[in-house]
């Protein structure tokens, strides 16, 4: 399901229900559109990518040459899948002096309002500053947002097939209805985050972040329990009842016991849970000392609880789709001071020290001042960068194949600096990235904590054992 896993656990992402839309479903989560990022930043950290004040336009971080002019004419077969044809027009969405890409999001949801905001706004972003710098080859873009509302992928695919050249740098939770509609029309895409085991494995795409089922992200647990030894027997797992989600709890309890780990506590929660008490009792009775609630969007309610019971966890680990204003809120207002955020993207808290970072919130803030920076904004830039990249690559005679073949080659990719490099695979068939790094929650924000992290490679702990390999992916 960033899913993304990519160090897919699956990012979460909230699934088709109002439960689901509560509770994420390994990608997406649900965010204010009031809040903005809080944090600290890490002033000894160094990353690589140029400054921005010295990049060109069309540069990104360390990447050269990712939009600028050039000969916008030629086109590859029909559709954007053959090759061969001249002129820009015979390729859909793609013309001598322009290509319209689409993205996607669920924003207009009445359940989970706004959800996916970020996917659109870097979107808009991305190509304002493409376009600035000469587009894609002498061609601009122009950007198609396709809204799911959770319920109409289909819907948003079918419209997509009569106008998109590809899809880019977003996401719908209900992804797996519209994996036939854009298969049947040749419709390619590097999306930002796939969730349903049948939109991770479609054709016609790239995955900049891939999402085995095979494979799951321990890396936080290894450093943690290096400062807590005590919970490294007596660990808590809070999974989910759903069944699209439940899968994700029993991963994740399978990871850490076959990799020495002791999980003292498992717990399938309700998608909606009135009364964490019990819950958390059960937790404190049974030993536990470390926990994680896999499929949380949420942390007041648990850490209210869990300070009601006077119980002190040695730490409470939370993933992606809580990198989230709210998160800070929520351990302000509950007290509890030992949660830790694990992420495999350089943090937005470290925009200073880290040019890349610096340079992605400045185009994103030059279309939209108020844009959150989340987890949904890395991703998203991600999948625009690694798309812009290959399809300049192609020259004139631009297809859609030409574009994931060239996505698909890239070694090395960090997306300019804002990620750890890792090789780009054909479809969504990569690994696991074996690189984490730990923030600690704070009042005052997001801080990256370096000493819990033990960075081997810039500010990320890189190492095989990060990630665990399953014999039961519980599909």
């Amino acid at each position: 399901m960033r899913p993304h896993p990519r160090r897919r656990r699956t990012r979460l992402v909230p699934a088709l229900t109002v439960a689901m839309a509560v509770s994420v479903a390994l990608t997406a989560c649900t965010r204010s559109a009031d809040e903005r990022e809080t944090g600290g930043s890490e002033p000894a950290v160094t990353a690589a990518g140029a400054s921005p004040a010295t990049a060109a336009a069309g540069d990104f971080g360390d990447l050269r040459g990712v939009c600028g002019p050039g000969p916008a004419s030629g086109g590859g077969g029909s559709n954007g899948s053959g090759g061969g044809a001249a002129g820009g027009a015979s390729v859909r969405g793609v013309t001598d002096s322009e290509i319209t890409i689409g993205t996607t999001a669920d924003v207009g949801s009445n359940i989970t309002p706004g959800l996916g905001q970020e996917f659109f706004d870097v979107g808009d972003a991305f190509v304002a500053w493409c376009n600035k710098a000469g587009g894609i080859n002498g061609r601009k873009l122009r950007l198609i947002k396709h809204d799911a509302k959770l319920s109409e992928a289909a819907a948003q695919m079918i419209q997509a097939c009569q106008t998109d050249f590809m899809i880019v740098g977003g996401g719908m939770v209900g992804d797996a209805a519209a994996v036939g509609p854009r298969v049947d029309c040749g419709l390619g895409q590097i999306s930002g985050y796939t969730v349903s085991p049948e939109a991770i494995r479609a054709p016609l795409q790239v995955v900049p972040i891939p999402a085995p089922f095979d494979q799951y992200p321990i890396g936080a647990y290894r450093q943690l329990v290096k400062r807590y030894p005590d919970a490294a027997d007596h660990l808590g797992v809070a999974g989910n009842n759903l069944a699209t989600l439940r899968p994700q709890g029993l991963r994740l309890r399978e990871a850490l016991t076959t990799n020495g780990f002791g999980v003292s506590s498992y717990q399938e929660w309700p998608p909606l849970v009135a009364n964490y008490r019990p819950y958390m009792e059960e937790m404190r009775a049974k030993g536990t000392r470390g926990l994680e609630a896999i499929a949380l969007q949420d942390l007041t309610a648990p850490l209210t609880a869990i300070n009601n019971i006077g119980w002190k966890p040695d730490f409470v680990v939370i993933a992606h789709q809580l990198y989230d204003p709210g998160t800070i809120k929520a351990v302000t207002t509950a007290n509890f001071s030992n949660v830790y955020l694990t992420l495999d993207h350089v943090p937005f808290e470290l925009a200073d020290t880290v040019p890349a970072v610096k340079e992605a919130v400045t185009i994103l803030r030059d279309t939209h001042p108020e844009a959150k920076l989340t987890d949904f904004t890395a991703i998203g830039f991600n999948a625009w960068l690694l798309w812009a990249k290959a399809a300049t690559e192609c020259g004139a005679d631009l297809t859609t194949a030409c574009v994931l073949e060239k996505a698909g080659a890239t070694k090395q990719w960090s997306a300019g600096g804002l990620y750890p490099a890792h090789d780009i695979a054909p479809g969504g068939k990569g690994d696991l990235s074996t690189c984490v790094l730990l923030m600690k929650v704070t009042p005052d924000g997001f801080v990256y904590d370096r000493e819990l992290t033990q960075p081997n490679n810039g500010i990320f702990n890189c190492d095989p054992s990060n990630v665990a390999r399953l014999t039961n992916t519980f599909e």
